[in-house]
């Protein structure tokens, strides 16, 4: 299929929006199912995933491809829950035109609605919006439209307006009609990015039919014009006028690739090497990982070859097909602009540039940082036996989802996107066999000294033949924030025989890993070895190990010991009339404001926060902002735990150690 016929469209927007209905109602016009699903029964193309029936939301990407004679669609459901935003983030790049689906209100649009209406644009997509729920009570359509427009600009000009809101929405009127109002403004948006439609727009003073539809593919392209559609997905209505303008007017794959770069292609289109991008992972009991492509450059044979980032051997492609929500389609071969999948190919993960041959440049996919952690432990040996696996195949389902190993802890963590987003993976983790239990994370807490002190120890052990002796003498001095340990040996003479000193500071680094009041790490000391003794037969490394450990715990008691805690930088968007009790929860959490910004309706602020106020924040601020705020953080340093807290975390860190 040439890609002057492949339209690939993502739909965007808020849960509850209308998404999958929509491109159900899509589907259903077209021809591709002959009964219209629901997703209160579980029913629909998109939402084939147990969890999603069970939740009546879309918790994972899913695809439908639609045969259209000459032509072909691709339309990509995404979850609208900002917990699940990585399917959503990665089906940008497979798409051509962005679809944000809005439920009709007169004020406001959340917050994540609007991010990733940004985000398509920084992207390179065309933009398209949807307006659904038009049959709500109490609804002004002028408002809604010009709430559109103040929260995602001017760009947004209704095509087809519902001709009422409520139990008056019965069918849809063109905008692009003679006597309709929106006819100027979508003149406008149109003509402004063809500078010989402009100038004839100028002279004129009109533009005929013809002229504008040709241009529409075009200024969707650049930019300049976003159409607006009122659907009712549910009932039919306006679901005909937005498939034919989308069969008409939206920009092609070919059209949209002159404007979006790409790395790794040469311009050599279905006759060149074939280059592609894995935009979703998934995995089936029966064909193992399916890995979701959309070519860039080239053809791909459903017997070629393809090769990752990463080199190694190119892997024979296996079952290429399109995409048809949980079934796949086979196909003989794939052009530019294709969205297909393959099966049963490991070694491929989200953000993979696949080549068939030569190299490739990886180009990854703008992906929010986790924040939100859990620590995990299996139930069982037989589950200890298959966690790491596992995880492993939901973190690459989920490039949000991470594991990681906690040195310091020794805890096997997982990272996500709230509490919501880790329980969601973790229940998934447990329909695959394996149980585990979960715990907040522990704090890695460090300790280190305010002040100087001197430090000694007499190791002597005497039990029969050879003993054990070894005597150290050190000074304890704090270093800067961040130094880390320096040992200076300034033993004059051979009070410690050189070959024993390696063994004190040994010792002493072994001491510092365990820590002294908190069993956590210690950090940032200068330690000076000044001094010492020795005997000819019973000194030896171990002896010497044990006197360097305990000299530096003598030392480091007397020397103002403290902990310190890891403080985070964190940024929270929330609508600017919760902004009073979120900052004082955070004042209460020992937050600090560092700064704060206004976009549109929303309060962005910037703030430092000890990571231990932060482990469960983000369901007090989805309860404070009735859901739509967000945040994210990342460490940013070490600061003091308060003095009248102090003893409260040794206290409990004791109590830990003791149960273990």
């Amino acid at each position: 299929m040439s890609s002057e016929k492949i339209r690939n469209l993502v739909f965007l927007g808020a849960s509850s929006a209308g998404k999958t209905s929509l491109i159900e109602a899509l589907a259903h016009h077209l021809g591709k199912v002959d009964r219209l699903g629901s997703v209160n029964d579980g029913t629909t193309l998109c939402d084939f995933h147990e969890e999603e029936r069970e939740k009546q939301h879309s918790l994972m990407g899913a695809a439908v491809h639609i045969s259209l004679g000459e032509g072909e669609i691709n339309l990509i459901d995404t979850p609208g829950y900002p917990d699940f935003q990585a399917d959503a983030v990665t089906a940008l790049g497979a798409a051509d035109v962005a679809v944000l689906t809005v439920g009709a209100q007169d004020s406001g649009i959340p917050f994540h609605a609007v991010h990733m209406w940004k985000l398509a644009s920084e992207m390179g997509l065309a933009r398209s919006v949807v307006i659904t729920h038009l049959d709500g009570d109490n609804l002004n359509l002028d408002n809604v439209v010009a709430n559109l427009k103040e929260h995602l600009g001017h760009v947004v000009v209704p095509v087809t307006l519902a001709d009422g809101t409520g139990t008056s929405f019965s069918k849809v009127e063109s905008g692009l009609g003679e006597e309709s109002s929106q006819r100027s403004a979508l003149v406008d948006a149109i003509v402004e990015s063809d500078d010989g439609l402009m100038e004839k727009y100028l002279e004129e003073g009109s533009v005929d039919d013809t002229s504008l539809q040709t241009a529409i593919p075009g200024a969707m392209a650049s930019g300049t014009f976003a159409p607006a559609f009122s659907v009712d997905p549910l009932r039919g209505i306006g679901v005909a006028d937005f498939s034919d303008f989308i069969s008409s007017s939206f920009p092609t794959a070919a059209q949209q690739a002159e404007r979006r770069e790409f790395p790794n292609l040469d311009g050599s289109g279905e006759g060149g090497r074939v280059v592609a991008r894995v935009w979703k992972v998934a995995t089936d009991k029966h064909l193992g990982q399916i890995t979701y492509l959309r070519i860039l450059q080239g053809t791909l044979a459903a017997d070629g070859v393809l090769e990752g980032p990463d080199g190694g051997k190119p892997l024979k492609v296996n079952g290429l097909s399109c995409i048809f929500g949980k079934d796949l389609e086979s196909v003989q071969s794939a052009g530019p602009g294709s969205v297909v999948a393959v099966s049963r190919m490991e070694d491929f993960k989200v953000g993979d540039i696949l080549v068939s041959e030569g190299t490739a440049d990886s180009d990854p996919y703008p992906l929010p940082r986790p924040f939100c952690s859990l620590a995990v432990r299996p139930k069982s040996r037989d589950d200890e036996q298959k966690i790491g696996g596992e995880l492993q195949k939901i973190a690459k389902e989920d490039p949000c989802f991470q594991i990681r190993r906690e040195p310091a802890t020794h805890e096997t963590i997982v990272d996500g996107l709230s509490d919501l987003h880790l329980s969601t993976c973790l229940h998934r983790l447990g329909s695959r066999g394996v149980a585990v239990d979960t715990s907040i994370p522990k704090i890695p807490y460090k300790e280190t000294i305010t002040a100087n002190a001197d430090g000694h120890h007499r190791h002597k052990k005497q039990s029969g033949g050879a003993g054990q002796f070894g005597e150290c003498y050190i000074r304890l001095m704090p270093g800067e924030r961040g130094s880390g340990f320096e040992f200076i040996d300034k033993i004059v003479g051979a009070s410690i025989p050189r070959q024993f000193i390696p063994a004190v500071e040994k010792g002493m680094v072994e001491q510092m890993t365990g820590g002294i009041i908190a069993s956590s790490e210690v950090v940032d000391l200068q330690v000076e070895l000044y001094d010492g003794k020795h005997h000819a037969v019973d000194s030896d490394e171990n002896s010497f190990k044990m006197a360097g450990g305990r000299a530096l715990k003598d030392a480091f008691m007397k020397a103002n010991p403290i902990l310190l805690e890891p403080i985070m930088t964190v940024e929270i968007s929330v609508p600017s009339r919760f902004f009073g009790d979120v900052s004082g929860n955070l004042n209460n959490r020992r937050g600090q404001i560092l700064g704060m910004e206004v976009e549109g309706d929303f309060q962005v602020i910037q703030a430092e926060v000890p990571l231990v106020e932060m482990q469960t924040y983000s369901t007090p601020l989805r309860s404070m902002t009735h859901g739509e705020g967000s945040f994210t953080m990342e460490f940013g340093r070490y600061d003091q735990v308060p003095s009248h807290l102090q003893d409260e975390v040794v206290a409990q860190m004791g109590s830990e150690d003791a149960e273990e």
